[in-house]
């Protein structure tokens, strides 16, 4: 049933009257989740991830969409989360459609619909267009903003690192793809565990991501080798302000000073596009290795570093999924600088081969 949206609070309010009248269920809301689809195909995507998130954590969630029209309209449809289909609630479930000009209402609708004194978190799903004054004006009002750049070309590294600075002083950024690489970063950090090994760390000469390419991709990185490429360079201490480049068939590589850094494409269809393959670090007589397996799930660990053998190991690593994914973005709704310093050095470093963004349109 479609509603106005003056009549969405009264719509909830009868259904938990209902709900407790029938299980005695409290009311609970910790923060307000906001999905905005940016395509009418992720709708559905958006609401079961959604659902998922309130099962784990009872909260008020709104999904916006928007489609083409003549008249300029928002409506709502109101509804229980529950824990199972015959389960007790867990939160309000909110549906807004824009029509028309009626998408440049969402933002004050949505502030409007927001639990009051609760942090509002803002998730884009999809990819996010270069210049959106959407996203602008609901990023201003939100706690957390949470993207996936790993749905996004290498040339949005840039977008994403101008709307972080842009933020930055009233808003969190969160990338489900950096989420998504805590265990490949984990793996590379147990290299330098000892002394031997970490001495090896300032003579890096040689550092190769492979990655799974999208269809059709001439990208030199996915965006996920290219925040991956900008941890590691954060922690050799680069700066990226003089890159230079090659490409070849399957292959680019960028130097910044000392180090010669490799991006290769491996094709592989039991793995998300974008996702790491491999990493592989060298220097003198030293060598470091991450490999994902035939299982995609199962990864090698091995290093050869001049006194210290370490024999190598296989760990299995399991992929989240994507409401997984946004709720270990919900536990942790700050700023995470470690993060933001490897969005903008990725993004400096794969400035140059990446596409340019479009040109701004104001007004």
């Amino acid at each position: 049933m479609r509603l106005a949206l003056d009549a969405v609070e009264p719509e909830l309010s009868r259904l938990w009257q209902e709900e407790a009248d029938k299980r005695g269920a409290p009311r609970i809301g910790l923060f307000t989740l906001v999905a905005l689809a940016s395509e009418l195909p992720l709708l559905g995507r958006a609401q079961r991830v959604v659902a998922e998130v309130a099962a784990t954590y009872p909260s008020r969630t709104i999904v916006a969409m928007w489609r083409q029209g003549v008249d300029a309209a928002v409506t709502a449809d109101a509804a229980l989360h529950r824990i199972t289909a015959t389960g007790a609630a867990c939160g309000d479930a909110i549906v807004l459609e824009a029509t028309g000009g009626g998408r440049e209402w969402l933002p004050e609708n949505l502030g409007h619909l927001a639990l009051t004194d609760l942090p509002m978190c803002v998730w884009w799903v999809g990819d996010l267009p270069d210049f959106d004054k959407l996203f602008d004006r609901v990023a201003v009002d939100a706690d957390l903003v949470i993207v996936n750049s790993g749905e996004m070309d290498l040339r949005d590294l840039q977008k994403l690192s101008m709307i972080c600075k842009r933020i930055r002083d009233s808003t969190a950024l969160t990338d489900l793809t950096w989420f998504r690489l805590r265990p490949v970063q984990e793996l590379i950090a147990r290299f330098f565990d000892d002394e031997t090994a970490l001495a090896c760390l300032t003579s890096i000469e040689r550092l190769t991501i492979e990655f799974n390419p999208r269809d059709g991709d001439v990208d030199a990185a996915s965006t996920q080798a290219g925040l991956l490429f900008g941890w590691m360079a954060n922690a050799l201490g680069l700066k990226g302000d003089t890159v230079a480049w090659n490409r070849g068939p399957g292959w680019n590589e960028v130097t910044i000073g000392r180090l010669v850094g490799r991006f290769e494409h491996r094709h592989r269809d039991d793995v998300p596009p974008g996702s790491i393959s491999r990493v592989t670090m060298e220097c003198d007589g030293a060598r470091f290795e991450v490999e994902r397996q035939e299982d995609p799930q199962l990864f090698k660990w091995s290093r050869e570093a001049p006194g210290a053998p370490v024999p190598p190991q296989t760990l299995r690593i399991k992929t989240p999924d994507e409401s997984t994914l946004l709720i270990r973005c919900l536990e942790r709704p700050k700023r995470d600088l470690l993060y933001e310093k490897s969005l903008h050095l990725g993004s400096k470093i794969v400035r140059v081969v990446a596409p340019r963004l479009s040109t701004r349109i104001d007004g």
